[in-house]
């Protein structure tokens, strides 16, 4: 059985806001960058983005979390503990939160109903699948 992890919030002021990108692309690096310094997006139409990340052309599109959904990004442990990802970590704490996530694609625009896109749609399903039906509910899906 997995050890529980304790999340721990900062107190005072609310995490910072972050963008969130996910690059079609691996990049060697875990941690906070000056991402607006490499990936200078531009507008096209649709609203899709257009950028170049290490002279590849990317097409993107910001992606809203689900309503009542926010995201959060994590920093694992305190120094001396294990790593985030490591099955003994004790704790970690959240160092920004996101509404959005800008999904990249090579070349195009990842199209709307595969991928990220298509994830973001279950928690919302989820949700209407375990609701609690009433009989109000049960009248209504009578034919």
């Amino acid at each position: 059985m997995a050890a529980p992890v304790r999340v721990r919030v900062p107190a005072g002021a609310s995490p910072e806001p972050l963008p969130v990108q996910l690059l079609p692309c691996r990049v060697q690096h875990d941690g906070p960058a000056p991402v607006a310094a490499f990936l200078r997006a531009r507008p096209g139409p649709g609203g899709d983005l257009w950028a170049s990340f290490r002279g590849r052309r990317l097409g993107g599109r910001e992606l809203p979390l689900p309503p009542g959904y926010t995201g959060v990004v994590l920093r694992g442990g305190e120094p001396g503990e294990p790593p985030l990802g490591d099955p003994q970590a004790g704790s970690v704490t959240v160092t920004g939160t996101f509404g959005a996530i800008t999904d990249w694609g090579g070349d195009t625009v990842p199209p709307p109903g595969r991928g990220l896109a298509r994830a973001l749609q279950w928690g919302p399903l989820a949700q209407a699948l375990h609701a609690p039906v009433t009989e109000d509910s049960e009248e209504e899906a009578e034919p």
